[in-house]
């Protein structure tokens, strides 16, 4: 079993979020080990991906992703209606408020697939999955984000095949969209 000893962080930025430094020993054998480790500090989100088993359609949106433009050049990227979930929100609750806001989607039932960890080596952030079955007088809205927020989302309804297709071709890469995509397919739950 890991212990851990010395945990000390250093904030560097504190802005919207906040990035910091971080040292910290962690017991190897008979010894302790130091380490020194950034680390970014982001509230839990949740993601959602609504399906139309009856017609073999999703949702998704599109929007500017500025860690994969920097990463590749990718002007936008194609993935499931996520959000970061305001202090004491729960989890659900975001998820309506995200799919309204992004989608223009009135969410009935849904359901909570399980909980992960984005990336733990270096952020906080945890996400919290959802699926949730939606017919076309659900879209009550036009979606599109929010203007304060700098959102400009472009609402796809996709056929589920056509998008497993495109996931399997490497045109979809993101990570929380292919978790859901891939999750769906076993389910069962479309038209195969």
């Amino acid at each position: 079993m890991t212990k851990l000893r010395d945990l000390e962080e250093k904030v560097l930025v504190s802005d919207k979020y906040s990035y910091s430094s971080v040292t910290y020993q962690l017991q190897r054998g008979e010894g302790w080990e130091a380490h020194k480790r950034s680390l970014f500090r982001r509230p839990d989100a949740v993601t959602v991906l609504p399906y139309d088993g009856q017609r073999n359609k999703v949702l998704l949106i599109r929007q500017f992703r500025l860690g994969a433009h920097m990463n590749d050049r990718s002007l936008s990227l194609l993935e499931a209606c996520a959000g970061t979930l305001d202090p004491g929100e729960d989890p659900e609750a975001c998820m309506r408020r995200e799919a309204m806001e992004e989608m223009g989607l009135e969410i009935g039932d849904a359901r909570l697939l399980f909980e992960a960890f984005v990336s733990p080596a270096a952020t906080t952030e945890k996400l919290h999955f959802f699926v949730a079955p939606y017919a076309p007088a659900q879209r009550v809205a036009a979606g599109g984000g929010l203007e304060e927020e700098g959102e400009d989302i472009e609402v796809i309804e996709a056929d589920f095949s056509e998008t497993l297709a495109q996931a399997g071709k490497g045109e979809i890469r993101d990570a929380k969209t292919l978790t859901l995509l891939y999750w769906l397919h076993a389910s069962g739950l479309m038209a195969r």
